[in-house]
């Protein structure tokens, strides 16, 4: 197994048994994580998800991609013009984001095709120079996108959410604090975050 990439299974039976988390797991199951090799849509699309809703920015994503006929390349959003994205529904600040990205990536100060031999922090460097890139889409990238198994998600709310149900806090807690809850679920923090996400729903579906 890749050192770099989940193991699912393993995640699976170790998280199980947490005192806390373990009952989420078990009823959830082995997560179903793939890794992509669409490295440009896919970092499109966390950009366009940046605080907003799963359920508005898939209808984002799926309006983008129907615009470019299912090409999302970066030759192709540059073509597309700020006030055609706009018109899709996506900001004036993601649809420059987009833009800079698609820039980076033709001028090669991106380096698309190795994005996924390189080592997390290295990443995440070259992505956060791309002004509207933070260390949230970039650790979304490291998650669904590589499917890295030790990513912390400490700031996201859905997390931090989770936790306080899971752990009946008070209030939410900080993004540190969050980093502390984690210890207990290393070196499997990637799928314990997908657990916290899937805790958040009720209808039982993934």
């Amino acid at each position: 197994m890749d050192a770099n990439r989940l193991d699912a299974k393993a995640a699976f039976a170790f998280l199980s048994e947490d005192e806390c988390l373990g009952p989420v797991v078990r009823r959830w199951g082995i997560c179903p994580f793939e890794p992509h090799t669409e490295y440009f849509r896919e970092l499109c699309e966390s950009i366009l998800a940046q605080q907003i809703s799963g359920k508005v920015a898939r209808s984002l994503a799926d309006r983008l991609l129907a615009r470019v006929h299912h090409r999302l390349t970066p030759e192709v959003l540059v073509n597309v013009s700020l006030d055609e994205l706009r018109a899709l529904g996506i900001s004036a600040r993601k649809g420059e984001t987009l833009h800079a990205l698609a820039q980076g990536c033709l001028q090669e100060q991106i380096p698309l095709e190795r994005l996924g031999e390189l080592p997390e922090e290295e990443i995440r460097v070259i992505l956060t120079r791309v002004k509207g890139i933070g260390d949230w889409t970039v650790m979304m990238f490291l998650i669904f996108s590589l499917n890295r198994p030790r990513v912390i998600p400490a700031s996201d709310f859905g997390i931090r959410k989770a936790i306080q149900g899971l752990y009946r806090l008070p209030e939410l807690p900080a993004p540190d604090a969050v980093k502390g809850y984690f210890q207990a679920w290393a070196p499997h923090e990637t799928a314990a975050a997908w657990y916290l996400w899937r805790s958040l729903e009720n209808d039982g579906r993934a």
